[in-house]
């Protein structure tokens, strides 16, 4: 049981990194667990020096690898890949994986494995499913807070969304590819945009390494005013996406104050998602 506003954060880029170390330290104590895209830290050595050197200034917080959205067959080696830098880096103590693929391979190792959103524990029986082999899993997002009562007084430990980007499509048809061509040859994550005929942004992610792409809303999911109904019952995540350093800096700032639900948020719109709606 939590008594006070814990919080996890995940994130994508090194940019959103170096917005988490510039932090005062009575912020930054109130995260207790760290995701960093695996993608990311293998292709970007000096995110790894930065995970590195926040994990000797705030020695409490746990540190999990997360797994790409979708992993094939034929990527065998990624695992493998995955296994070496847990190996070589002491700190990282485990993964977070939204699909069966990653809990399939994880679950008979030695190490912490977190359900993400999307790995669907819907109710009793799909977290009974998984009893035993994961470490916690996270709230999902399509259920509305009142059919997540009872999820919550299950025995896991919980994450909560509560700050990032929707995603409403996860596909292998390739938005660059359609467009333009292909940027396979590119293997550090892109970012494009779709405008809709309303002239709405969506931010688009090209995972070029795993050829998929991820299709988010275009506001950002924002409950700030539903902190206290979680805070007792799960911890608190901020999923960091397609924020910039600036952006990341203040979207830390405001939730990690005493109580952010009194103050105007750092961005002009947001959407509460189905929190109170629910899946139609």
């Amino acid at each position: 049981m939590i008594n006070e506003r814990r919080f996890a954060i995940s994130f994508l880029k090194a940019d959103q990194l170096k917005a988490f170390v510039s932090l005062p330290n009575e912020l930054s104590s109130k995260v207790i667990r760290a995701y960093v895209s695996s993608d990311l830290l293998l292709d970007e050595a000096d995110a790894l020096r930065i995970c590195d050197d926040i994990a000797g200034k705030m020695p409490w917080m746990e540190w999990i690898l997360a797994l790409p959205e979708i992993l094939r067959s034929k990527e065998e080696s990624y695992f493998q890949e995955v296994d070496a830098l847990i190996a070589k880096n002491a700190m990282f103590e485990g993964v977070l994986t939204g699909s069966m693929e990653g809990l399939g391979y994880y679950a008979e190792k030695n190490v912490k494995v977190y359900g993400d959103h999307n790995l669907y524990l819907w109710n009793s029986h799909a977290v009974k499913a998984v009893n035993g082999v994961l470490a916690g899993g996270c709230l999902p997002l399509e259920l509305k807070g009142a059919e997540q009562k009872d999820l919550l007084e299950l025995p896991i430990t919980w994450d909560k969304i509560v700050y990032g980007r929707i995603p409403m499509m996860v596909t292998a048809n390739c938005v660059a590819k359609t467009t333009d061509r292909c940027r396979r040859g590119n293997q550090r994550e892109q970012q494009v945009v779709l405008l809709d005929r309303m002239d709405k942004s969506f931010p688009v992610r090209l995972v070029c390494r795993h050829c998929y792409n991820v299709i988010y809303n275009c506001l950002p999911l924002s409950l700030h005013k539903e902190l206290e109904k979680y805070q007792d019952k799960a911890c608190l995540r901020l999923q960091f996406t397609v924020e910039d350093r600036v952006q990341a800096e203040r979207v830390l700032a405001f939730f990690l104050k005493a109580d952010p639900s009194d103050l105007e948020p750092p961005y002009a719109e947001y959407t509460t998602g189905h929190e109170k709606r629910g899946v139609q």
